[in-house]
């Protein structure tokens, strides 16, 4: 199943959107930030690693980092796939892409 970033913003604004704070969830993110950074060490062999699967949690700990992204602005009320639209175009233009991801995405369908 796939989902969108507005699917996603819709469901952590119903989940989050009566009690959590950005500061909680902004916390939440560090945590996650650090997972991160624990199996990227544990990858590029900086730390010792008994887990078998480090790309599986990789993913799972990006994943964990996205769904607290996606809560904060989906709390804060922020429509997160028009302003990412909006700043690749810019960034498409600034760094002079041959494309932007509103091209790209017209093109795939």
């Amino acid at each position: 199943m796939k989902i969108s970033v507005d699917d996603l913003q819709a469901y952590l604004a119903e989940r989050y959107g009566s009690w959590a704070t950005e500061q909680g969830l902004f916390m939440k993110l560090v945590e996650e930030l650090g997972e991160v950074a624990e199996v990227l060490n544990k990858r590029a062999g900086r730390k010792a690693s008994d887990e078998n699967d480090l790309q599986e949690q990789l993913g799972i700990e990006l994943a964990d980092m996205i769904h607290y992204i996606v809560a904060i602005a989906a709390i804060n009320n922020i429509d997160l796939t028009t302003l990412m639209l909006e700043k690749d175009k810019k960034a498409s233009v600034k760094y002079r892409h041959a494309t932007n991801l509103e091209t790209f995405l017209s093109e795939r369908k």
